[in-house]
């Protein structure tokens, strides 16, 4: 059986935008932000930098909802608007700072590369809802995936992406995180399908 989602009408989306008090929303957008790029990133900025990108991030993520209408809002995902569009401001401030990023030493993601030298499971994938962290759960476990690749994978939702840091949080050796890198790349697909078919 095909996945299959419901998507919000323009009409809904437009009843979030007038009846919404954006201005304590913003402050709470605001907030996550600086939890995101301080708790989650580790981010050194000075608060007047934090606030900027804080800002930005959140106006392009409006944009993309409002405006270009290139991020979905997936009602079976997200019946709340607030827990959508924290997701999404999630994803997109995890995108940015990706590209912004120039600190990442050569090789330091052998293990997330395909021949190609294309992420295949980035972080960026997988900000995700606990219910939907639940279903790719369920479905990397129907494909056959054991404790180890889905430990592996929980860090991966949990923001460790960089090989040594899933070792050294797991208290694995080199070798056993390649062998279980290597199972779970092969589950990739049942990851990506399942993300796919929630407007990721």
């Amino acid at each position: 059986m095909e996945d299959t989602k419901t998507i919000a009408t323009d009409e809904l989306l437009m009843e979030q935008l007038t009846n919404r008090n954006w201005s304590d929303f913003w402050i709470r957008l605001m907030g996550r932000c600086a939890w995101l790029l301080r708790k989650r990133y580790g981010v050194k900025w000075p608060n007047s930098e934090l606030q900027d990108f804080s800002r930005n991030a959140i106006s392009e993520t409006i944009d993309k909802i409002f405006v270009s209408k290139k991020r979905k809002w997936n009602l079976d995902s997200y019946p709340e608007f607030e827990k959508f569009i924290v997701s999404a401001l999630d994803s997109h401030v995890n995108n940015t700072l990706n590209k912004k990023s120039s600190e990442v030493e050569a090789g330091e993601n052998d293990y997330l590369l395909d021949n190609n030298n294309e992420i295949e499971l980035s972080q960026a994938d997988i900000i995700i809802s606990n219910e939907l962290r639940k279903e790719i759960f369920d479905e990397l476990s129907k494909a056959g995936a054991d404790d180890d690749e889905l430990m592996v994978f929980d860090c991966l939702v949990e923001g460790i992406d960089k090989p040594e840091d899933i070792r050294t949080e797991l208290g694995l050796t080199e070798e056993n995180f390649h062998n279980i890198w290597r199972r779970l790349k092969r589950k990739r697909d049942v990851i990506q399908k399942k993300l796919a078919a929630n407007g990721y």
